[in-house]
């Protein structure tokens, strides 16, 4: 059997496809959510989500995450408890435009997926047994090698013993595959099939004034062997079990408010001692924190910790893990079927990459959901992730976001569609990616979703429902990335730059209670180009683009609109390509995907206000280079729209008297977003070529905020700071023989102006403008030298923003911004290269008045 000396760290090789998904639960916050719950409820749903699922999958199906499931009603809408036996099974098809997760040479493909399932339940409140089974298979048009078979069996159980202490245990046992995207994922032929047994069991103990919980875990993973062209890349050194057990004990400060601490300790053992690469992956670690529970409102809780983690390897060369630990839980429920959740946690997870010992792994997850009719229900959910490999310099973030709808034609019957879209931003070079997917689903399930006949949606246009034209200006960025071939190797590089763009938009949308669903036809003219200048001359140049898309959002006070959208976009690119005596122009429409958040805030009777902010992703293109050559263009695109509009026909309904939004005050936030970095590239190479380069990437966000301000006459006049940590970074590299380098935007905190104008009620917009201390590291590397420069440049910031009301505290918030840095040098051996700095940053936050 071939042993896999090279494995890469993500299995990327084009051909291959990409399938999965992401049921990773913290044993952390597993014990979070049974202390938060009712005893019967967490012995029933949450200590069996301590389970570690569905391994190391770095795109996530978050429609399984947000979307009602068959068989599970919602339990806003349902009007009746399930009963002991049921049965579902739906079918969807599912487009990817990206199903390897690569980021040139892209494969696009239609999924047709059949997931059945069954449940049965026997005993009472006291003591219950529950068995259930799920499936799901899957089946490719054009790429059959990824077809795949997965199946889960489970079983779980709750015994009461006493009025103090039940008892609770259970397990399950699957048989699934690796998504093509994770970064453990091998380079096969096929996905990574894999088996994997949980089994777990627990006390919850409930005695005054002390509450407890005591659970231990164990996970058993089997990972099949894969074949590539060049023969079978072994899989047994992945093999392991993985042992945990955790407590928590808990003292009650009120109603609703517990202090604890908590603590678990882990061992990880492999079945090979050794593995493919002579490192021994044993390992065990413990972890340890204090944190709080409080119950804020009748509708609003949350639960914070904060520690130590360690984790202690038994190979001398791997260095050992001690960092801080933290974890948090937020959970709301608003009026008329709205909902939202915030999760964040830290854990250390397993990779057999050579060199590392593992990765940390932090991860936040936001979601919201609407169930305006006990029929409709829809949903948007915001994940963002981070892979911190430990003992190698390598680093990931990975940003993903979805948007679904599910719609019961009857009590058994439903439809529904789910849109993802996922972005990896890598330090290595080719390793980021834009995948994109669309989905139709529909279903059956034997236990009815309500109990009783009901009314009919009832659909209106008021307002901010009903027609609207709108007029926009945009700024954003268009980025490429490049794989081509060079001399008797490769080249990898990212290009791009920022421009402006003129445009509009027509649309139309109906309110469902406080739900939007309307659909747009959007147009701009203008936009971005970026140039690379030195022994080949290349650009690319984006001259209109034209797009339809659907958008659901929520109707907050005083007619505001918060919305997310997805659709189709298509896009006229004028590409140039000199080289020796080839000399390429060509100009083409190619068709994109694209994703977006916004806000319309009302400004008068029928007028608005709009800020948007939208990725769009396209077709991967061969560009001719001469010589029977070609380079291989990857190019996605990033802007913020500022713009007005007036709405036709659509009038404000007779409301109860809301007050107006206290936009005076002190204030704290929590913001995530997506950013850019352009970098002016400026040098000589051999030869004495002068070198004048436009490179760009883009990344997540994630970051807090704190201020001040008061309002006079309308006018506002504040001051804020704020820090936000990054992962956005652009790459270059020469294989096996050049330059290899990039440059990492870190992390940056800074303090600002703000000037605005409250222009409703609840609705305010503003200008900011302030200095900001940013961290950047550039790795730089030729055939003679190697330099890592680390610098902390001050840059100037200034942008634009909105805030919306939620209610009497909470705001709603979109902010854009521009910096730009000082020029500075690297020196290499005998040559400089010269950096001249700038970022663009959206960033969406919640604000709460203090």
């Amino acid at each position: 059997m071939i042993k896999n000396r090279a494995r890469p760290l993500f299995g990327q090789a084009p051909g291959l496809s990409a399938r999965g998904r992401n049921n990773r639960h913290s044993f952390k916050l597993a014990i979070m959510a049974a202390a938060a719950m009712p005893t019967v409820v967490a012995a029933q749903e949450n200590v069996v989500l301590a389970a570690p699922d569905s391994v190391d999958s770095v795109a996530p199906d978050t429609s399984k995450q947000d979307a009602p499931a068959p068989g599970k009603p919602d339990l806003e809408a349902a009007t009746i408890t399930s009963n002991r036996f049921n049965v579902s099974a739906d079918i969807g098809a599912e487009y990817s435009d990206n199903i390897f997760a690569t980021r040139n040479e892209e494969v696009d493909d239609i999924l047709i997926s059949v997931r059945p399932s069954a449940s049965f339940t026997l005993g009472d409140q006291k003591n219950r047994f529950t068995l259930s089974g799920s499936g799901e298979m899957g089946r490719y048009i054009d790429n059959e090698s990824e077809d795949y078979d997965d199946w889960q069996v489970g079983i779980n159980g709750r015994s009461q013993l006493s009025s103090d202490i039940t008892l609770v245990a259970g397990g399950d046992y699957r048989w699934d595959h690796e998504n093509r995207a994770s970064p453990e994922a091998v380079n096969g032929m096929e996905p990574t099939e894999y088996d994997r047994a949980y089994g777990f069991v627990g006390l919850l103990l409930r005695t005054k004034p002390i509450t407890a919980r005591l659970v231990g875990t164990v996970n058993d993973f089997d990972f099949d062997d894969v074949n590539t062209l060049a023969g079978a890349i072994n899989n047994d050194d992945r093999d392991r079990t993985h042992y945990e057990i955790g407590a928590r004990l808990g003292y009650p400060l009120g109603p609703g408010s517990e202090i604890f601490v908590q603590g678990a300790y882990d061992q990880r053992e492999y079945d090979q001692t050794i593995d493919d690469f002579g490192y021994a992956r044993y390992s065990d670690g413990f972890t340890l924190a204090i944190g709080a529970r409080h119950q804020l409102t009748n509708r609003l809780s949350g639960e914070l910790f904060v520690g130590y983690l360690q984790q202690d390897y038994r190979d001398v060369r791997f260095t050992d893990i001690s960092t801080i630990d933290f974890g948090a839980v937020v959970e709301w429920r608003g009026s008329k079927g709205l909902s939202a959740s915030v999760r964040v946690d830290r854990s250390v997870e397993e990779t057999t990459l050579p060199g590392a010992s593992s990765y940390m792994l932090t991860s936040g997850n936001f979601s919201i959901k609407a169930t305006p009719h006990r029929r409709l229900s829809v949903g948007l959910g915001l994940r963002g992730s981070h892979y911190d490999y430990r003992g190698v310099d390598r680093s990931e973030s990975v940003l993903s976001a979805n948007l679904w709808t599910r719609y019961y034609l009857n009590k058994h019957l439903f439809v529904g569609t789910d849109y993802t879209l996922a972005e990896r931003s890598s330090n290595a070079a080719g390793f980021d990616y834009d995948q994109n997917r669309f989905m139709f689903r529909i279903g059956a399930q034997l236990n009815p979703y309500y109990s009783d006949s009901i009314a009919p949606i009832s659909i209106g246009a008021t307002a901010p429902g009903g027609g609207y034209v709108a007029f926009t200006m945009g700024h954003g960025m268009l980025i490429t990335g490049l794989n081509g071939p060079r001399g008797p190797g490769s080249n990898t590089a990212d290009f791009g730059d920022a421009g402006l763009s003129f445009g509009g938009a027509v649309g139309y949308g109906v309110l469902i209670d406080s739900l939007y669903l309307g659909v747009e036809a959007q147009g701009q003219l203008d936009g971005p180009d970026w140039l690379h200048t030195a022994n080949r001359i290349f650009s690319l140049e984006q001259k209109d683009s034209f797009g339809i898309s659907g958008r659901i959002g929520y109707s907050a006070k005083g007619d505001n609109l918060a919305y997310a959208r997805a659709g189709v976009t298509s896009t006229n690119f004028r590409t140039r390509y000199d080289h020796a005596a080839n000399s390429f122009v060509n100009s083409a429409r190619m068709i994109g995907l694209e994703f977006g958040l916004g806000m319309d805030a009302k400004a008068g009777s029928r007028g608005f206000i709009r800020m948007e902010y939208v990725m769009s992703s396209y077709d991967d293109t061969d560009i001719p280079t001469g010589g029977g050559n070609f380079d291989n263009f990857s190019t996605s695109r990033n802007q913020f729209l500022i713009g007005g509009g007036i709405r036709f026909g659509a009038k404000s309904e007779q409301k109860d008297e809301v007050p107006p939004t206290d936009f005076s005050g002190f204030y704290i936030g929590a913001q995530f977003g997506h950013g850019s970095l352009t970098s002016d590239n400026f040098g000589t190479r051999t030869g004495g070529v002068p070198i004048d380069i436009q490179r760009a990437s883009q990344g997540p966000v994630v970051g807090v905020f704190a201020g001040a301000g008061f309002v006079l006459s309308g006018f506002y006049i504040g001051g804020e700071v704020d820090a936000d940590i990054s992962n956005i970074n652009w790459n270059i590299e020469r294989d096996p023989n050049g330059r290899i380098y990039s440059a990492e935007h870190e992390y940056n905190f800074g303090a600002r102006a703000r000037l605005g104008y409250q222009i409703s009620d609840a609705a305010m917009i503003y200008g900011h403008a302030g200095a900001v201390r940013t961290r950047f590291n550039i790795p730089y590397a030729s055939t003679t030298a190697t330099v890592r420069s680390e610098e902390t440049q001050t840059g100037f910031r200034c942008g634009t923003g909105m805030e919306i009301g939620l209610g009497k505290h909470a705001r709603l918030r979109l902010d854009y911004s521009l910096t730009d840095y000082q020029k500075y040098d690297v020196l290499v051996d005998a040559s400089i290269d010269g950096f001249n700095h700038k970022e663009n940053l959206f960033r969406f936050g919640l604000a709460w008045k203090l």
